[in-house]
């Protein structure tokens, strides 16, 4: 079954995450929304505004096109 873009921006978004050693907890904080909002983006259950897509980027320390280079 293929992936939705929501999906394989989530998991992109997690791999990022993840690398920088952050909780979705520390995300979250950082960027001044629940956890949940985090969990459903990173499960692709939902996907970011554009103003958070800019904040998810500054905070992982990446541009906004790297978020969507998938493997």
């Amino acid at each position: 079954m293929q992936k939705t873009l929501k999906q394989l921006f989530g998991a992109r978004m997690a791999e990022l995450r993840r690398a920088r050693g952050m909780s979705q907890e520390d995300l979250a904080d950082l960027l001044g929304v629940s956890v949940e909002t985090v969990s459903h983006i990173e499960r692709g259950i939902h996907g970011p505004r554009f103003d958070l897509l800019e904040g998810i980027a500054r905070t992982l320390g990446v541009e906004p096109r790297e978020l969507f280079e998938f493997r």
